[in-house]
This record gives C-alpha cells, structure tokens and sequence, in this order.
C-alpha cells in the first residue's frame, strides 16, 4: 500500500475510533443524566414526606400542650 493511502486508511481508522468513543461517551452520559434525575426526583419525594412529617409533628405538639393546659386546670396547684 502506498504511504499516501496508508496515511488515509490509518485517519479513517482513528476517525472511526473517535466516533466510536464519542458514541461510549454519549450513551454514558445519558445513563448519568438519567441516574441524577432519579436522585433529584427521590429527594423532592424525601423533601416532602419530610414536610409532612414535620407538621404532623406541629400539630401532635399542639395537641399535648392544650392536654398539658386542661389537666393544669383540672388539678391547680396551690389550691
């Protein structure tokens, strides 16, 4: 083979490496991309149980404080 053509061939061959690479790297980065976008969604879905949680826990303090006040009131102390 001629160097001229061997020089071509030899180009083509690195060329096609290089899509090849491109294409490992491309299917990677949508595998990460899709992977982030589970975490983002499970992290809104934690934000909000959290949220959730939190108030039901708001709520139940408010609920032992009026009890607190009404047995308070039940057994006065100093009488």
């Amino acid at each position: 083979m001629d160097p001229d053509t061997s020089k071509k061939v030899k180009d083509l061959l690195g060329l096609m490496e290089g899509i090849s690479s491109d294409i490992d790297i491309k299917a990677e980065l949508e595998k990460i991309i899709s992977r982030i976008q589970t975490l983002e969604d499970r992290v809104t879905d934690l934000a909000q149980r959290i949220d959730r949680i939190d108030k039901v826990h708001r709520e139940k303090q408010e609920i032992v404080k009026a009890l607190r006040k009404e047995l308070k009131n039940l057994f006065p102390s100093g009488s």
